[in-house]
């Protein structure tokens, strides 16, 4: 068997460049098998997806890999590599994670072909890059992992064994998507004549951005401590306070612009007071 081939380092990407067919991008966590990988190109090819997103995959795309992939082999040699899931969705306006079971973070949960029209319904009629998250075949997606995502597409199967293989689920979902784009063009079910295009919305790197600048300046507080003694109980804190903020960020879908007037309103709160600022009174009770 030959070593497995070297993965490309992951790149920015302009999705306003791309092709409407490569809007969607296949991002994979974890990945442990290599006949995985294969199953994974092949589903992806038969309908119509080419990117994908390897993370921090423990599998490598060896003979076994490609063999499985058969003529979708391409699929595999053009996949990027990420180290880590916010890497691979940075340049992402929209994420949807999968899961074959409810979770609690409270983030919308859509069936496989609804997910498939809101997507395409994107996909025909705005801008932006989409990404489609799957997890590890022994665990799926951890909850940090699903903090990072909008909105989880269920796939439900027999719950005397509704595991499926990583590879069956995503030609569940890529099948979903194909038969979804051979529909006349439809407006996704969420959306209103006063939406913002999804190029207008922020990317998650700019999310991570100021969530990251917002926890560093948490941490200068008692904010995370919440009674914790020891340092590895505080961390803890900050990752479950951190990922419900960004759950709750991410299911408003904030827009550039608004995220950059969060940024500016950080700003203003750690700069020196302007000297022709006053502070005012609390208001009491309910503003008429």
């Amino acid at each position: 068997m030959t070593r497995p081939t070297a993965l490309p380092a992951a790149e920015s990407l302009n999705a306003s460049a791309r092709p409407p067919a490569q809007q969607i991008q296949i991002v994979l966590c974890g990945t442990s098998h290599p006949g995985n990988l294969g199953a994974v190109a092949r589903a992806m090819k038969n309908m119509g997806l080419s990117q994908l997103v390897l993370v921090a995959p423990t599998a490598g795309i060896d003979e076994l890999a490609l063999a499985t992939a058969k003529h979708a082999a391409d699929v595999l040699h053009h996949a990027r590599f990420a180290a880590d899931l916010p890497s691979a969705l940075a340049d992402s306006v929209a994420v949807w994670a999968t899961t074959a079971r409810p979770r609690e973070l409270p983030l919308p949960v859509w069936t496989v072909r609804a997910a498939a029209e809101c997507i395409v319904a994107d996909q025909q009629t705005r801008a932006g890059l989409i990404s489609l998250v799957f997890g590890a075949e022994r665990t799926g997606l951890s909850n940090h992992e699903l903090s990072w995502a909008q909105r989880v597409i269920e796939i439900p199967a027999n719950p005397d064994y509704p595991v499926l293989n990583l590879g069956q689920a995503v030609q569940i979902l890529a099948y979903e998507l194909y038969i979804a784009q051979q529909s006349p063009p439809l407006m996704a079910a969420v959306e209103t004549k006063t939406s913002a295009p999804l190029a207008a919305q922020a990317t998650l790197a700019q999310w991570q951005a100021f969530e990251d600048r917002l926890a560093n300046l948490l941490d200068q507080t008692p904010f995370f401590i919440r009674g914790a003694l020891l340092e590895s109980d505080i961390a803890d804190n900050r990752t479950r306070l951190m990922a419900k903020l960004r759950v709750a960020c991410r299911r408003a879908q904030p827009l550039s612009s608004e995220l950059a007037l969060m940024q500016g309103m950080l700003t203003a709160l750690t700069s020196a007071p302007h000297p022709e600022a006053a502070p005012r009174a609390p208001t009491q009770g309910n503003p008429q």
